[in-house]
């Protein structure tokens, strides 16, 4: 059996250990937790040094956050490992530097998916898209893990990173700041915020559906969709009550939306009235 080493104790990297630790020999080396990850991965795991993880591993798979990979890189380095993956999704190969000069095969296997604890992740991950750069046998590896995985392999020109990245965190980060912000305005409202988040999820859920078979602007809905400036005028005078930011999210998505809704039909005049509205121009 292979050995798969791991580097990282995180949400991340015991995810990926407690679906991986069936397929090969697992070693997890991190500062701490390391004890911690390897008894969440199960039999077939154990915790070790990150020079035994270099010396002993057919695969390294670097899950540490993006500001510590290529502290790690070049702690590999000085052992020639002979295949490295990382999952920062914002950097290719070249993030970890000086392991693809000294003739290691490397890549990066981005899962697009979100992490707030070990035990959510390991559950989301399988059948979740990633998306991979690199080449030779450090790809082959991307499409290895992703098939046991069950998951969709996008190929991301190295150049291009940054753009998928900022994707990922718009469909996701942001996601999740703009429920927190519509609760906000939802208890200014006199809605308790527990109360909004459970209000929310069946229209949250609807619109997540349709904007995924409808490719997003179809599936839009609401007064700027029907190009109705005088409910936005309404809406933003009671965000008055509100702090700053939430009107001004308001303000700068809703200017987004009017594209979206011009896309889908949206007269010109109407599409006018509502940036003048927002306080914008076309």
């Amino acid at each position: 059996m292979e050995t798969l080493g791991i580097v990282g104790a995180g949400s991340v990297g015991q995810a990926f250990g407690r679906l991986l630790a069936p397929h090969f020999r697992l070693l997890i080396s991190s500062r701490r937790r390391t004890g911690e990850a390897a008894e969440f991965a199960g039999s077939g795991a154990r915790a070790a040094t990150l020079e035994e993880v270099a010396q002993s591993s057919d695969c390294i798979l670097v899950a540490v956050p993006d500001s510590a990979v290529s502290k790690v890189a070049r702690a590999l380095s000085s052992h020639e490992p002979a295949v490295v993956l990382q999952t920062c999704g914002s950097r290719g190969p070249e993030g970890l530097h000086p392991l693809p000069e000294a003739g290691t095969s490397c890549a990066t296997f981005h899962p697009l998916q979100t992490f707030p604890d070990p035990h959510s992740g390991a559950k989301a991950l399988p059948g979740s898209f990633f998306g991979v750069c690199g080449r030779g046998t450090a790809l082959d590896w991307c499409r290895r893990l992703g098939r046991l995985l069950g998951a969709e392999i996008i190929v991301v020109a190295e150049d291009r990173l940054p753009l998928y990245h900022a994707a990922a965190v718009l469909a996701s980060n942001c996601t999740v700041g703009l429920l927190h912000a519509a609760s906000e305005v939802m208890e200014h409202a006199g809605v308790r915020r527990d109360l909004a988040f459970q209000a929310f999820r069946p229209l949250v859920e609807a619109s997540l559906a349709n904007a995924i078979t409808m490719y997003g602007a179809g599936a839009l809905t609401g007064p700027v969709a029907r190009g109705d400036s005088d409910t936005v005028r309404r809406h933003l005078e009671s965000l008055n009550d509100c702090p700053a930011p939430l009107r001004t999210l308001y303000r700068d998505f809703g200017q987004y939306l009017v594209t979206l809704a011009i896309r889908r039909g949206l007269s010109p005049g109407r599409a006018e009235e509502l940036r003048t509205a927002l306080g914008g121009t076309s």
